[in-house]
Order: structure tokens, then C-alpha cells, then sequence
């Protein structure tokens, strides 16, 4: 219908201006004019006829929508018609408008997305840690908050359903569902009170766990299973969005208060809590009465703790807790991609201001027609936003794949990561950034296209130069490219010498040829020691007799498996206090064999034996830096450790090298004070229990795969109930434990890839239009007497100033800007001379091979067709 009155609008238009051209021209005869010397006249008094046109459909409304239609036709077939240009800048686009909604989907999702339960904004972390009895006491006093707790989660053996399972759970408290207000898919929750003794018998699945381990069965709530050979009635099932504390708990249980028990309520394990702020409370009251609240708890604990404990205690808000330990990292992240698309938008503006040029006489000529330069600008504006509309629309399959790689530098277990995805929203940050991206590249050279000299561009086709304000507008952007990609270059270069410098770290241990198997009977198992020192002797005897198998050993972790078993120590000659009470020691509960298998030099005393067992004097080996720490000067060898609950003291009989047992970087948590090893037989976990979950570790001579086979079935035979892991070879946790700074390094190395390559394409299109710009000039050159080495060394001098320009302004920024990348860093300086030496060199070398190409034709331009075209 609109179309159908546009038409008869533009008939009616049409006969109305022949009619008062043809009064014109009557007018005109009537004074004596011949017929062509009157129409002539009429045309000349009438003026321009398209002008007038434009003018009355001003004044018809909704015609901006025709000329929308008009201009985006017009900007298609032009695209058609020079797929290269079309191609360079769409794939530039892609990749910065991809990065940018891929980073844009995990930070919505995980930053700035309220969390998936009721209220979210008032849900609060209490900072720090704390024991059972610190709960009790802060849900029974806090006036402001509803508190919860939330253990990180455990492993447990699963029984009653078949096949054994090894499953991971979260202990916590029995309101911690109403606190966060997420109610169950099936069953109930739990109730008031099923925190104490006897009473705490039931469990809540994950859906996850519901559908695996029970097929999906509705049956499952009322029945009872296992854990660990405890009884647990399944009550409830959550739904299957609901992860807390992270993606990996399978299951909830509640935790058991009892103050009777005065280790476990004092001193078990200290978990986080959480909170509800109720009706009118502010955060800032709340991390008031938290700091109140722990000057109440430090004082009733019924053994010395430090007067500091807890002492920065506040309340944050839950999100940004949950978040705390890789916020940096996906803000870093964001402003990376955020340079790339900055970028792809200057290397795009870049091949519009040579595209304006090469259009100047179709510009000129549109002008002459009667187009004024809102018009012309408009039209350009009008490709510029559909390019980045075509570049966007790539970037959404860009940004699929991107997204699948940037979630593998955050840790698996990350609540909320496995749901995020390209949805409407990141598709309407794409779209919203193919407007901005459109508009920012696209208006300088569409304004230095509508300023165009009418009668100079149609005279000289597409010119010899444009003006010195865009030209340097130009050269602006080329220096902003390089800038920003030496940026980009320098963080890459940087995170990769850094991961050299890892790959050099002596761990400590020597991992080659060695194959571990973790097996997890129930801790009941060994509630009498000698049940379970008999079935790792067992063990270990069958292990030797496998073919392949040279040596064995078992340990109750192995270094870079992600386990810190600790416990709190007296340690001698450093009696407690209330400044420093008992410090905290990471245990290994090994076999005689474990050194001599792993590598790890022993440096003074002497290493564990077959006779260091249940019955014979209680012996340990401290680490190196635990010998130098406590007791500086004087040997350790023959000093005294125990656990703070045992009466007999563990003689000190070797001291080892350090091992970097909790990541390769060697940064273990600060609460960590020293670490020893005992012989299994005489070992000791958390519980006051000899570890039931060992690592057996078998050192073979080859055919992996089938030793590994072997190692598992013999494992499975001597108790069918057990749960047996896959066999893994050592050297694999070495890798593992540099996998996330490696896909860290990979983002970077990407980025700067394809900052590189833009800048490049920059570059060459810079050089490639001077050339065009100045051909008449290089003719004058050659015909005056300048060789081709002249005429190379000019062009190339253009470029390469342009980029040491951008290489100094590149560098100046990166020796602020790096220092944020000083938490990914390790060995290297967030400003190495090195690094930025070589980005330097390679940055050169770019602009160098980029800038040739053009330059040598340059070089060889015939003169005499040069000055002719002009």
C-alpha cells in the first residue's frame, strides 16, 4: 500500500513539474523566443529539476524509509562489485565483533547478571572462614542477617544404587536452601533442625546426579543409600539449574552440630558462610556487625587462636565473591578483545578513507546532480553501518567458536559457566555494536568524502592527493592500530616467556614413566589401622607382579593433583601462643618407596622403612624450606613434630627437597606453613585416621596403556566395592597444572595474531594508496632523474616512520598496562627488557614486509603512462 501511493506521488510530482516547466517555456516564446532558445531559458529559470524533487518529497513524510531502501540497494550493489574490499573489512569486523560478544556473554552471564535466586542483591559472602560453633553463634546472634553455611564440596563413595560411585558433595546447614530461597524440583527440603545429632540422615540430589545414578526414577525420593557406609534417606531433588557452591557438588547433606563434640563443633572443618540481609539492613551494616559478631567468637574458642583470626572480616556481596578469583582475569580479558575491535574498526576506516579517494569523481559527479553533502554522507554512512552489519552477523559464528575457548581459562567448576551461550541478548550486543562500529569508522572518511572539489574531482578522476587534515586523520589511525596491537603483542610475548620459564621449573620431583591409580574405600575401612596398612601392603605386593611394573609406591596425594591434605601441628622449639598458635602443616602419607621412585633427592638424615611401622617409633621428614623455617641453622634432623592432638612426638629422621605440590609456580596458600611427610603405617589425616584414599603409584618401562589396564582390574579385585580411577600418567598433572595459564597465553597470542595481521593490512593499504595518491609525483620523480632505489627508500619511509611512531606509543602505553597482567606473570617482569625489545623488532619487520609490496611498484611505474593519466 505505501509503495502504491509512493508511485502515484512520484506521477503526480512528474506532471506537475512538466506542467509548470511547459508554462515556463510558454512564458518564455511569448517574448520572442525561439522554441529551443525558450526551453532553454525555462530550464535555466526553472533550475534543477532533481533538487526540486528532493525538496517535495521532504515534505511527504516517511520518506526516509525510500531513501533507506534506496541507499541500502545502492551499497549493496556497490559491495558486489568489489567483493575484496567487502571481504578484508567483514572478516576484520568478524573478528573483533565476535571476540567482543563472546567476552560479552561470560561477563553478562558471571558479572553483571543478577545470580539465579530470589533477591540476589541481598545475598552476601561473609569473608573468611569458620567453624561449626562460628555458625551457630552468628545465626543465634546476628540481627541483621539470615546465615548460612556452605562447604566446597568432598568426595564421598556412593553405594546402595549398584556400582559403587565417587560423587562430590557439599556439607551444609539446614537453612541454607531458605536462605538462598531455591526450592526443591521434588520432595523437600531440608527442615529446621536436621542439623543435630541423629537426626541429619537425609540428602538432596542434584538433578544431575538424579538422572545419572538413578535414571531419572521418582521413585528415588524416600530411598535410602550410603555414603561412605553412612545411612542417608534421599528427600529432595533441585532442579536442574541450581548449582551452589559450584557446578561440581552433586549432592547436599546437612551439617551436624553437635557442642558436645568439642573438636569437631571447634575444630573441624571451616567452611565460608553466607547471608541474607533482611528488610532495610545495607551491606556496610552488615559488614559492621560481622566484625562485631567475630570479637564475640574469637574469645569463646577453647584453644589459643590468633588475635588477628578473622580480623579484615566484612560482608560482601555473594556475587562478587563468586567471581573474586577470576573477576581480573575476564576484565583483562574484555579489554583485550576490546583492542582487537578497536583495531579491525581503525584498519576498516583505514580502507575507507582509500575507497572515498578512488570514489571522489562518482562523489563529484552525485554532487553536480544536485546531492547535497548531508546526502553523500548519508549514502556512505548508510554502507559503513551495513559492512559492520555483515561483519556482525559473521561474528556471531566467530563468537560461538570464540566462546567455546575463552571458558577453558576459568575453572570448570565455575557456577553458572555451563549455561552461558549466544542468546538474544549477546545477539543485541552484536547488533548494538555493528551501529557503533558502523558510525565509528565510517564517519571521518564519509566526512572527508562529502568535502570533495567539485570541478578539481571531475578533472582529475580520483585526485592526486586528499587534504592534509584527513590525510593525517589517516595516518592517526594507522599509529592508533599499531599501538594498540604492540600492546597486545608485548601481553602475549610476555604470558609466553612466562610460560617458558614455567616449562624450566624443576618441580622437585621427576614424573617420566610413572602411571598413578587413586583408589577411595570409605574412611571406615581404616577405622582400625591395621585393616588398611594389610590391604596396601596387599596391594602393593600384587602391583610389583605386574609385567612392566619396575617399582611402587602409594601416597595419600601426589604433587599437582589439586590436594592439599593439612593438619595443625606442634612443632618443637616453637611453643604456641595466642600471636601463634598451632601452624598448619600439608601432609603426605607415603610408602619407604616414594622418594627413591619420584626422584627426591633426600639431603640430610635418612629415608623411610619397612620397619617404620604401626608398632615402632613414630618418625617423620620435613621438607627443606620447613627445616630452614623453624629451625635456621641447626639441623632438623632429629627435632620433634606431631599432630596437636597426639601425645607421643614424631622424630624428625630426613630432610628432602621441596616438591611444588600444589601448582608449578610454587604459590601454596598462605595458610600453609611447612610441610611433612610419615609413613603411612604411622599416618594421620584431619580425622585422626590413617588416609583410606591412596594414590598407587607404579613406575613402568612401557606399553602404558595396557600396564594401566592391568594395574586397574588387579586394584578392583581385591574389593569390588572400592572405587578405582582411570590410570593416569604422572607427567599428564604437569600439563594440567599449567592448562589454564596456557589457554591464557594461547587468547593472547590469538589476539595478538590477529592484531598483527590488521595492522598489516593497515599498513599496506596506507602505502598502496599514497602510491595511487601520488603517481603523478613518483612520474615527476623518475623523469627528473630519480632511480628506483630512491623512489623504494621514499615510500618505505612513510610507512616505517608511521610505525616506529606507533611502536614508541605502544610501548610507553604497555609499560603502564602490563603491570595488570602481573597475577598472570611468573618469573618475568611485567616490563622485561626482552620482551618488549623483540615486539619492537617484529612490529618493524611487519610494517617493513607490509609496506614492500606496494612500495616496489611504486618503484617501477613507467613515468611517461603516469604523467599521461594525469
Amino acid at each position: 500500500m505505501f509503495w502504491r501511493r509512493q508511485s502515484e506521488r512520484e506521477r503526480d510530482l512528474e506532471r506537475e513539474l512538466r506542467c509548470d516547466l511547459e508554462l515556463e517555456m510558454e512564458e518564455q516564446a511569448e517574448r520572442g523566443l525561439s522554441p529551443a532558445d525558450a526551453r532553454a531559458a525555462a530550464q535555466q529559470a526553472f533550475g534543477n529539476t532533481t533538487f526540486l524533487k528532493e525538496e517535495v518529497r521532504e515534505m511527504w513524510g516517511w520518506t526516509w524509509l525510500e531513501r533507506l531502501w534506496q541507499d541500502l540497494r545502492y551499497a549493496a550493489r556497490t559491495f558486489v562489485r568489489n567483493p575484496g574490499f567487502v571481504t578484508v573489512a567483514a572478516v576484520s569486523l568478524a573478528l573483533g565483533i565476535g571476540a567482543n560478544a563472546a567476552m560479552f556473554a561470560l561477563v553478562n552471564n558471571l558479572l553483571i547478571r543478577p545470580l539465579p535466586y530470589a533477591e540476589s542483591d541481598r545475598l552476601v559472602r561473609l569473608t573468611g572462614v569458620y567453624p561449626k560453633a562460628g555458625l551457630a553463634m552468628f545465626q543465634e546472634a546476628s540481627r541483621g542477617m539470615d546465615i548460612a553455611s556452605a562447604a566446597p564440596g568432598a568426595e564421598y563413595n556412593l553405594t546402595g544404587i549398584g556400582e559403587t560411585a565417587r560423587v562430590m558433595g557439599s556439607v551444609v546447614s539446614d537453612n541454607m536452601f531458605s536462605v538462598l530461597r531455591t526450592p526443591v524440583q521434588m520432595g523437600r527440603s531440608f527442615e529446621p533442625g536436621e542439623h543435630r545429632p541423629g537426626a541429619d540422615g537425609v540428602m538432596i540430589l542434584s538433578y544431575r546426579l538424579w538422572t545419572t545414578q538413578f535414571g531419572s526414577d521418582p521413585g528415588a525420593i524416600g530411598r535410602t543409600v550410603r555414603l561412605n557406609d553412612t545411612p542417608r534417606q534421599i528427600v529432595g531433588v533441585m532442579p536442574a539449574s541450581f548449582s551452589f557452591p559450584t557446578s561440581n557438588v552433586q549432592f547436599w547433606i546437612p551439617a551436624k552440630l553437635d557442642p558436645s563434640n568439642i573438636e569437631d563443633y571447634w575444630g573441624g572443618e571451616y567452611v565460608p558462610l553466607i547471608a541474607r540481609l533482611r528488610p532495610g539492613v545495607t551491606l556496610a551494616q552488615a559488614g559492621s556487625e560481622v566484625r562485631a559478631l567475630m570479637n564475640r567468637l574469637r574469645p569463646q574458642f577453647p584453644f589459643p587462636m590468633p588475635r588477628n583470626w578473622n580480623g579484615d572480616a566484612t560482608a560482601i556481596p555473594l556475587q562478587t565473591d563468586m567471581v573474586g578469583e577470576f573477576r581480573g582475569k575476564l576484565l583483562i580479558l574484555f579489554a583485550s578483545v576490546a583492542i582487537v575491535l578497536a583495531i579491525a574498526c581503525a584498519n576498516v576506516a583505514s580502507l575507507l578513507f582509500s575507497r572515498a579517494a578512488a570514489r571522489r569523481k562518482e562523489i563529484a559527479l552525485r554532487v553536480a546532480l544536485g546531492a547535497g553533502r548531508w546526502r553523500i554522507m548519508r549514502q556512505l554512512l548508510t554502507e559503513s553501518v551495513l559492512l559492520a552489519t555483515i561483519g556482525s552477523a559473521l561474528g556471531l559464528l566467530v563468537g560461538a567458536g570464540a566462546l567455546y575457548v575463552f571458558k577453558s581459562v576459568l575453572p570448570p567448576d565455575t557456577p553458572g559457566i555451563g549455561s552461558v551461550s549466544i542468546d538474544w541478548q549477546v545477539a543485541g550486543f552484536a547488533a548494538a555494536l555493528a551501529l557503533l562500529t558502523g558510525f565509528a569508522f565510517g564517519l571521518a572518511p564519509a566526512l572527508s568524502a562529502s568535502r570533495s572539489d567539485l570541478v578539481g574531482s571531475i578533472k582529475s578522476g580520483s585526485g592526486r592527493s586528499t587534504t592534509t587534515t584527513w590525510s593525517r586523520i589517516r595516518s592517526s589511525l594507522i599509529v592508533g592500530e599499531v599501538s594498540l596491537t604492540v600492546l597486545l603483542v608485548v601481553s602475549a610475548g610476555l604470558l609466553l616467556k612466562s610460560l617458558y620459564v614455567m616449562s624450566q621449573v624443576n618441580p622437585g620431583f621427576s614424573p617420566a614413566h610413572v602411571l598413578t591409580l587413586r583408589i577411595s574405600p570409605n574412611q571406615s575401612a581404616c577405622a582400625q589401622r591395621e585393616t588398611c596398612v594389610s590391604l596396601y601392603d596387599r596391594l602393593l605386593i600384587e602391583a610389583r607382579g605386574i609385567s612392566g611394573v619396575s617399582d611402587v609406591a602409594i601416597a595419600n596425594t601426589v604433587p599437582l593433583d589439586g590436594q592439599l591434605p593439612s593438619i595443625p601441628v606442634d612443632v618443637q622449639d616453637h611453643p604456641k601462643t595466642a600471636d601463634f598458635p598451632a601452624p598448619m602443616f600439608w601432609t603426605g602419607a607415603v610408602s619407604p618407596d616414594y622418594f627413591r621412585m619420584l626422584h627426591i633427592p633426600l639431603l640430610t638424615g635418612r629415608e623411610f622403612t619397612g620397619s617404620d611401622g604401626i608398632k615402632s617409633d613414630a618418625v617423620a621428614i620435613v621438607t627443606a624450606s620447613t627445616a630452614r623455617r623453624f629451625w635456621p641453622n641447626q639441623p632438623a634432623v632429629g627435632k620433634h613434630v606431631k599432630a596437636v592432638w597426639e601425645t607421643q612426638w614424631r622424630t624428625i629422621v630426613g630432610v628432602v627437597s621441596d616438591v611444588r605440590q600444589f601448582n608449578l609456580a610454587g604459590r601454596n596458600p598462605e595458610s600453609i606453613s611447612g610441610a611433612f611427610y610419615m609413613p603411612y603405617a604411622q599416618a594421620v589425616g584431619a580425622d585422626h585416621q590413617v588416609p583410606a584414599a591412596v594414590n598407587l603409584l607404579a613406575a613402568i618401562g612401557g606399553r602404558q596403556p595396557a600396564i594401566a589396564a592391568e594395574m586397574r582390574r588387579m586394584a578392583q579385585s581385591l574389593n569390588p566395592n572400592v572405587p578405582v580411577s582411570q590410570a593416569a600418567a604422572l607427567e599428564d598433572l604437569i600439563s594440567q597444572s599449567t592448562a589454564d595459564f596456557q589457554s591464557t597465553m594461547w587468547l593472547f597470542l590469538s589476539f595478538a595474531g590477529v592484531s598483527v595481521l590488521l595492522a598489516a593490512v593497515g599498513i599496506y593499504g596506507l602505502v598502496s594508496n599514497s602510491v595511487a595518491q601520488r603517481t603523478h609525483e613518483i612520474g615527476l620523480r623518475v623523469a627528473i632523474g630519480a632511480n628506483r632505489p630512491e623512489i623504494l627508500k621514499l615510500m618505505l619511509s612513510q610507512s616505517l616512520r608511521l610505525a616506529l611512531v606507533g611502536i614508541l606509543v605502544g610501548v610507553a602505553a604497555s609499560m603502564v598496562l602490563t603491570r595488570y597482567l602481573a597475577s598472570l606473570l611468573y618469573g618475568v617482569g611485567a616490563t622485561d627488557p626482552a620482551t618488549f625489545a623483540c615486539v619492537c623488532g617484529l612490529m618493524l619487520a611487519m610494517a617493513a614486509i607490509a609496506s614492500y609490496g606496494p612500495a616496489w611498484r611504486a618503484a617501477n611505474l613507467d613515468p611517461i603512462r603516469s604523467l599521461r593519466a594525469e
